[in-house]
């Protein structure tokens, strides 16, 4: 079966919870892949890769069924459980207002934010309280997970006990890669270096003594039972960080994106090995709020918000971007700040309008640029857009270096923990660290710096893009690393900048890393590449009739034409049921077990003759929901030949379980290519499933 990674703005209409970002490019067939100066391991897989695969998120606000979070008044609080309380007469607090509260709201489990944070720190409830405001006022109360969650929410939120109260947002990382093969890892490749100054800016800080904090999906940062650490993060300086998916001092990565993110801000440079990092002499506070599949919740990061600022972080890194707003977690990014933190956020992905929370006033919001300085196709504007840095595009190569033009780093992919490759990745997760490093960069050179002008220097000295001055495009602009370090006391050497030097030798591993720990390098004909003599392009389409059916294989009777997203969950060909032959294909979950969030699809590639006067598509769906989970999704869509999207033909939730006939004209593509598109999104709610059965699709060309 071949599969198709998908780019992120396939979903452009369908996002809503916290996301970190990046994305990927259709796959180039193997008879197209480049070769020239290009290395082959032995089991003949390309060493080099540039495509990544991306989760989104659904279209309406996810959260965790069965809980809310509460901001209870001060006087309240004063009056609350300081551990995690379960259990309806646990809950007694002899205190009428709030016994009558819980007993007619269902209330039965108490869990206060704070608790996590002060075990850690070792301070008493109250001196962490004392330092993190109105932190000590937030609790998750659960409830029954059949009960309505807004109704519950709404409940509360009309008692004079509670300021108030929103469900639990589930948060999503978009920025889960599933590579088929190693990158290249030298410096040479990292085209996102030279665009913001940092060769020089090298010359001039490195962030020593900086604390970032990146909450992420954790980092590879040291080797713990079966984690190991990343070799090219063997010279990163971390800090203590927290893990608040699995509740220990082990922040670990079982995802590969937080690793990226990681390595962008502070991969060891200089090292004889791999790839550079902005800030690399920064210390890296690792804080893990999202799990292996790229999911949290709300809760879980406004504890490590909390975290951070407590623990001496002067810069937050949220590679994160989510369609819902809460109130909780503007109260968290406004706190930061207030604590002299800089929190710094992806705008989102979604090409539409910056999402949270880098919406809020109190974050520097980041969008993404390609090689060429323009706005990367997937990247989101609009008025609260402050700066733009590199993204990276996977789908051009306009530096003509053989791959796509990503950010190249250090990281796994999914399933394989210990086997770091140096992967390509795009989005506004990987031009946010970007950001986090320069901030860490100035305030070593001048610790003095309020986040106001530190956030200042940022912005009033990056590259004019677009049209003149502050617009929503670019924001202020591209940073530039060196000039904001001038503009604060930073001075610019005299000689020329010696401070990266690609390595001469083929990398070998960095020294310590156990055996277990495999890096996966070039063999000795990388270490100097030699670009191809063109720039690799997809293998042409299958030529099609200029009349008739130009759909292949509609029936789904055989492997043909077909192409299968590469996600938690696939689509697939099935035998369960058809409306014609033994086949058909199916998009989404059938089996409740396989319950989580995912977005398969089934796609082909077809090009609309020019001269053709109709062009009409049809497929027969069954499309199943069990008891219509919020966020789902069963549609059908046109997308370009870059796997964006056109034209969303029809968007439903169904559980209709009978065959039916979908028809649209699409004339109007005439003349491209383009891809018909089948797909659903589930989001994980307590075992529920949704899927769309397709068969017997036509594209009927006239003359």
């Amino acid at each position: 079966m071949k599969r198709l990674p998908i780019s992120l703005l396939l979903f452009a209409l369908l996002l809503a919870s916290l996301t970190a970002c990046a994305r990927a490019r259709p796959e180039t067939p193997a008879s197209a892949q480049p070769t020239a100066g290009k290395a082959q391991p032995a089991d003949g897989e390309s060493l080099l890769d540039d495509s990544a695969t991306v989760l989104v998120n659904p279209a309406t606000e996810a959260y965790v069924p069965g809980e809310v979070l509460v901001k209870f008044s001060d006087a309240v609080a004063e009056q609350l459980p300081t551990e995690r309380k379960e259990g309806i007469q646990s809950l007694s607090v002899n205190n009428p207002l709030l016994d009558s509260l819980f007993a007619d709201t269902g209330i039965t489990g108490l869990r206060p934010l704070l608790t996590p944070i002060s075990q850690v720190t070792g301070e008493s409830f109250e001196a962490l309280s004392a330092r993190t405001g109105d932190a000590r006022q937030f609790y998750v109360a659960s409830f029954n997970p059949d009960k309505n969650i807004l109704d519950v929410a709404e409940k509360l939120t009309a008692n004079d006990a509670v300021e108030y109260a929103e469900p639990n947002y589930v948060a999503f990382a978009d920025g889960i890669p599933q590579y088929a093969a190693p990158n290249d890892p030298f410096f040479s490749y990292q085209w996102n270096m030279d665009a913001i100054q940092m060769p020089s800016a090298w010359d001039m800080s490195t962030g020593t003594g900086v604390t970032v904090a990146i909450l992420d999906t954790g980092v590879a940062y040291e080797t713990y039972q079966s984690f190991q650490q990343a070799p090219d993060l063997a010279n990163t300086h971390f800090v203590n960080g927290y893990d608040f998916i699995n509740g220990d001092t082990h922040p670990n990565d079982d995802n590969g994106h937080g690793t990226h993110v990681a390595g962008t801000l502070a991969q060891s440079t200089n090292n004889g090995e791999g790839v550079a990092g902005v800030a690399y002499n920064a210390n890296i506070m690792p804080i893990k709020v999202l799990d292996s599949l790229g999911q949290g919740t709300y809760a879980g990061i406004i504890q490590g918000i909390e975290f951070a600022v407590a623990n001496g972080a002067k810069v937050i890194n949220l590679s994160l971007s989510g369609h819902s707003g809460s109130q909780a977690l503007e109260e968290a990014v406004n706190q930061a700040r207030a604590q002299g933190v800089l929190v710094v956020a992806a705008a989102g992905n979604n090409n539409g309008v910056v999402e949270y929370p880098a919406r809020y006033d109190s974050v520097l919001a980041v969008g993404a640029v390609r090689f060429d300085k323009t706005r990367a196709r997937y990247s989101n504007y609009g008025a609260a857009l402050d700066v733009v840095a590199p993204g990276g595009d996977n789908q051009v190569d306009q530096n003509g270096d053989g791959f796509g033009d990503g950010i190249v780093q250090q990281t796994f992919r999914s399933g394989e923990i210990n086997t770091f490759r140096y992967l390509f990745m795009e989005g506004t997760s990987m031009a946010t660290p970007h950001v986090s490093g320069l901030a860490a960069l100035l305030l070593a050179e001048n610790p003095g710096l309020s986040v106001d002008a530190l956030e200042n220097a940022i912005k009033s000295t990056a590259l004019d893009l677009g049209v003149a001055g502050e617009d929503e495009e670019y924001g202020a602009g591209l940073i530039q690393a060196a000039d904001a370090l001038a503009s604060v006391g930073g001075t610019p050497p005299t000689a020329t900048p010696t401070s990266v030097v690609p390595p001469t030798a083929t990398p070998t591993g960095a020294p310590g890393v156990t055996p277990t720990a495999t890096t996966i390098p070039p063999t000795a004909t990388a270490t100097s590449p030699v670009p191809p003599t063109a720039t690799p392009t997809p293998a042409p389409p299958t030529p099609t009739p200029v009349a008739g059916d130009i759909i292949q294989n509609g029936g789904f009777e055989n492997d043909a034409a077909w192409v299968f997203m590469d996600t938690p969950v696939d689509g697939r060909y099935t035998t369960e049921r058809a409306h014609s032959g033994a086949r058909s294909a199916v998009v989404g979950i059938t089996d409740p077990a396989q319950d989580q969030f995912t977005y398969s699809s089934a796609a082909q590639k077809v090009t609309i003759p020019a001269n053709a006067t109709k062009a009409t598509l049809s497929a027969w769906v069954y499309p199943v929901s069990s008891d219509i989970p919020s966020g789902d999704v069963q549609i059908t869509m046109i997308l370009d030949a870059n796997f964006r999207v056109l034209q969303q033909l029809n968007t439903m939730l169904k559980n209709d379980q009978t065959w039916q006939q979908q028809t649209f004209d699409v004339t109007a593509y005439r003349g491209q290519t383009i891809y018909v598109y089948f797909g659903a999104v589930n989001v994980r709610v307590n075992g529920k499933v949704t899927a769309m059965y397709v068969d017997d699709v036509s594209l009927i060309v006239e003359q």
